[in-house]
Order: C-alpha cells, then structure tokens, then sequence
C-alpha cells in the first residue's frame, strides 16, 4: 500500500501537488487518510521535487527492506532448526528412557519392530511436522496480519466477502485433514508389521536358510509390504490434495474478487487504483494461506504419530518403585510366603509357593517345561511383582526397595546370553564402565575366558559383534560368568547356565559356574540334573507349586517326580 502514493508522487506531472486520495476510498475514515497525506508530503520534501532523487530513495530503500528481510530470515531459520531439532532430541530420548523403565511384561506383548518403528518413523514425521508448522507459524501470521489490515483500510466491503468464504475453507480442509490422520496411523502400524519382519529376519536367517524358509518369510514380507504400500499411496495422495485445494479456492475467491471490484469500480464505489492495489495484496494472501493448509496436513501426520509415541510413553508401570524407599540388606535368608502370580492372560503361573532359602545355601529347581522355574528368579529380581503373597529379604518385602538397589545384589546367568556389539572389556565391566582393566582380567580368568580372550586380535579390546557374533556359545558363557563374577552379586542366579553347551564347552564353563557359585547364595535352573546334585536342597515343581523338596539323595529314596526324572535321562543318555 505505501508504494502507490510513492508512484503516484513520481509519475505525476504535477509532482510538488501530488494530493492524497479522497477518505471514501478507505474503510477506516479521515485517520488512514492523514496518514497518507502525511506520508505522501515526507516523501516529496524528502525528494526535493526532483523525481530521479526520489526513485534513487526508493532502490536503495528497496535494497535495504530486502537485505534486512533476508537477514533476519536466516536469523529465524537458524532458531528454528535449533528448536525443531532439541526438541526431536528430546522426545527420543524420552521414548528411549521410557523403553529403559517399561517393565519386561510390556516387551511381551509388542513387537520389537512396531517399537523401532515409533523411535524411528514415527519421531522422523513429528520432525517433519515440527518444521512445517513452526515456518508457518513463525513467518506468515504477521504477514497475514498486516495484508488483512491492509485490505480493510483499502475496502471493508470487499474483506467482508473474503472472510465469508473462510468457514466454506476451513470446513473441506477439515475433513481432508481428520481423513489423514486416520490413514497415517493406520500407516505407522503397518510400518511396524514390516519393520518386525526386517527383525525377524536378520534375526532368525540362519535358520530360514536352514530350513529353506526363504520363500515363505519372502511372500509374508510381500503382503505386509503391500498392504503398506497401499495405504502409504492414500496417505500420500490425501497429503498432496492441500498445495492444489488451497491454491484452487484461493484463485476462486481471486475471480469472484476480481467480478466484485470491477463492479464497485463501475459504480464509482471504488477507485481504480484502489481495486489494482488491492488486488495485488490480495493475491500476497494466497501463499501464507497455502503455508498454512500445508502445515495443517503435516500436523496431522504428526499428530498421528505423536499419539502412537503417547501410548508407549503413557504405558502403565506394572513394577514401580516406593516413594520411600529402604536399602536392601541380605544377612538371613530370602521367604517366599505364599506367592501367586499370573500373566495378563490371567492364568496362574505360580501359586501358594512357600521357600526359605538361607544365606549361603545353594537351591536347586527343577521341573518340566512350564513349571514356573523361571518366573519364580523373575520374580525375586522384580522384572515383575507379585500379585498374591510376598517376597521377604531379612523380613522386609522387596517391593519396598528400590528396583536398582535390590539388583545391586543379584547377578544372573542365562542360557542366552545376551552379549553387546562392544568390546569385551565393557561387555564384562557392563553397568560398571570405572572397573579397573586388572580386575576385568580376574574376573575372566576366574571364568576361564582369559585364554581365549588374549588369543583374539585385540585381547579385552576386541569387538565380538552384535550379540557376541563372533564367539562361540561356550566363549559367551564364560564371557557372562565372568560379568557375574565381577559383579560379585550376595545372591546367583543361574538359568539353564550350561544346557546348550557341548561336553568340552561344558567342562570349562563348569568349573567356572563352580567358582562363581562358592561363598554365595545361588539359585540354579536346569534341566540337566547332574548338574544339581551338589545342591544343598533341590526343590521339583510342576505347574507352579512345590512337588518335593530335598537333596539329593534323599529326593532318590522318595522315588517320586525326581527320581523319574533321573531314570529318564539316564536312558536317554545311553
């Protein structure tokens, strides 16, 4: 609007007398016509009279409005890839903190690939929208502000027929834009199908080419990656409806514009130059507009995303720590009194258990598959609480001590060890990354892992592969007996330690398990029972409850549930 006064002064033949408009021509009265009056005398004492001074005013003012816009432009977009980006920063690491305090109940009931999908996919489209909203939301409100402003000065009449067809736009890109969100939801769950399949794949390849499983992992990737290429396509097609839609209304409202000015013109309702200008501003409204329209339908892709980050975020936590809590301390015993437990299912997996186990004991479970051997371990270490009875350490129940304080004092052997693409040092220093190298080194030689460990290229600062990959099943045993052993836990845990061994691997890892397990408070699980018979009392349990209890020996005179089971494998191993 400030330019046509300034044309007007340049371009007129009487250049000293250039005069202001009449008022009528603005919707907002004598004010806005002072001002331009105002403005319009400035600009000619500026000048001097002289048209050629004036026009070298208006490029250097030019030059200089545009420098300015472009500085502080960049200066913008540098604060708001700052923004977007720690912003992004912080939901990951709220999603992978939140992964890390979960309890293991919620990994049982999802899938791995669903999950890297919401930490990868699902943040990459909350970025996505982030950068297309704070642009819009930082660079057009202002302008769209003063170019409506600008429209009202110029004709009130003309903005009031705008505006009507506002709610008519809000209305089509409403709908559009609900339609999206449903299909982009819909697409990250079918994302995380095939994300799951990705995993399950790498994961399991050795035994798809085993079994020549190929083809069918092959056709089960094809449907879950169709059925995403489909809805990835509606999604797609939804999003790239808004630059078209918003540009089409705009040049609608445009020609209905251009048919009422030309009759206020015609009418003498409006000058010429009155309607040319804003025509012109008006046509400056169309790409904030269109920014907008964009924005809205990224921001509904993210906010399809942002809810599916919502629900691992807002998961309920199933084992919490107390608000007060005590500090744990083992110098009696450890007194399951009369533990139940179910799963979600609601079956009971355990129930009515009662054990004391004593400082220093050594206790043995064994069992069929199923018996409940390992939920009881799981239980003592807290991955889940009890829902019937009470786990007591010295009397005092362990939900009453912090979850990290209470595994302060257990370590854990598992069959499956699970090992990190690290160096061995830190795989054995896990959780305790100030461990000196020489008491790294104890530990290993404690587990007879030592020599194979110097044996590898670079001795404890070799790197074994993503899950220890690189070592065999019985080097990653004793690679976990020797974290144990550094860990120096007051109560064992050994879960099918030594059952996927061979008889050589098996050898060394035992006498490692024998160092571990001396001066301590061990609970071992295995199914092969010679490796029990040492245990000061072995407990059988079928379905949850205790069947017999006793050492070895006297469990053989029972001839009960434990002596079948020696019988059976003693046939089985001749």
């Amino acid at each position: 609007m400030m330019i046509m006064p300034v044309l007007r002064f340049l371009f007129s033949k009487d250049n000293g007398n250039a005069q202001a408009l009449s008022s009528k021509n603005f919707g907002v009265g004598h004010w806005f016509s002072d001002q331009y009056q105002n403005f319009i005398t400035w600009f000619g004492h500026l000048a001097k009279g002289e048209p050629f001074t004036a026009l070298a005013y208006l490029s250097i003012a030019l030059v200089v409005i545009t420098v300015l816009k472009n500085g502080f432009r960049f200066l913008a977009m540098n604060f708001m890839v700052l923004i977007r980006n720690r912003s992004i920063q912080e939901i990951r690491q709220n999603v992978y903190q939140r992964c890390l305090d979960l309890p293991i109940a919620f990994f049982n009931n999802e899938r791995k690939g669903d999950l890297m999908s919401r930490m990868s996919n699902d943040v990459k489209e909350i970025e996505f929208a982030l950068m297309v909203s704070l642009e819009a939301l930082y660079f057009q409100p202002l302008n769209i502000i003063l170019f409506m402003v600008a429209l009202v000065m110029l004709s009130a009449k003309l903005t009031l027929y705008i505006l009507l067809f506002l709610p008519i736009t809000a209305l089509i890109i409403g709908l559009i834009g609900r339609s999206l969100r449903k299909r982009s939801t819909r697409n990250q769950e079918l994302l995380g199908k095939v994300m799951t399949a990705y995993d399950e794949t790498l994961g399991g390849i050795r035994i798809i080419k085993a079994f020549n499983a190929a083809g069918f992992f092959s056709q089960k990737y094809k449907e879950q990656d169709e059925a995403y290429t489909r809805n990835n396509i509606g999604v797609q097609r939804r999003y790239d409806l808004a630059s078209p839609m918003s540009e089409t209304i705009g040049i609608g409202v445009s020609a209905l514009l251009l048919w009422l000015g030309g009759s206020m013109v015609f009418r003498n309702e409006l000058d010429p130059e009155f309607f040319l200008t804003y025509f012109a501003i008006f046509s400056q409204l169309i790409p904030p507009f269109k920014a907008f329209s964009n924005a809205l339908y990224a921001a509904q892709k993210g906010i399809a995303s942002l809810d599916r980050i919502q629900e691992l975020v807002t998961a309920p936590v199933t084992v919490e720590d107390p608000i007060v809590a005590e500090i744990p301390v083992f110098n009696n015993n450890i007194v399951l009194k009369n533990v139940g437990f179910g799963y979600l299912d609601g079956a009971k997996v355990i129930d009515g258990f009662d054990l004391e186990i004593k400082k220093g004991q050594t206790i043995a479970l064994v069992g069929p598959s199923g018996a409940g051997k390992t939920t009881l371990t799981d239980l003592l270490a807290r991955f889940y609480d009890v829902t019937d009875g009470g786990i007591l350490l010295d009397g005092v129940d362990i939900r009453k001590f912090k979850q990290d304080d209470l595994r302060r004092l257990i370590g854990i052997v598992n069959q499956e060890n699970i090992l990190f693409n690290e160096t061995v040092r830190n795989n054995i220093a896990l959780g305790m990354p100030k461990t000196p190298l020489e008491a790294v080194i104890d530990a290993a030689k404690a587990a007879n892992a030592h020599e194979f460990i110097m044996e590898m290229d670079y001795g404890y600062d070799t790197e074994i592969g993503e899950r220890g990959g690189k070592l065999s099943g019985g080097q990653k045993q004793r690679l976990a007996i020797a974290r144990a052993l550094l860990k120096d836990p007051e109560i064992l845990i050994l879960d099918e330690a030594t059952s996927a061994l061979d008889s050589n691997s098996e050898k060394a890892v035992q006498q490692a398990l024998e160092t571990l397990t001396s001066s301590r408070t061990s609970i071992i699980i295995a199914h092969r029972l010679s490796t029990v018979i040492h245990a000061d009392v072995i407990i059988v349990l079928d379905k949850g409850k205790i069947i017999e209890k006793g050492t070895h020996n006297e469990l053989l005179e029972k001839k009960g549930m434990y002596f079948n089971l020696i019988q059976l494998q003693q046939l089985l191993s001749n």
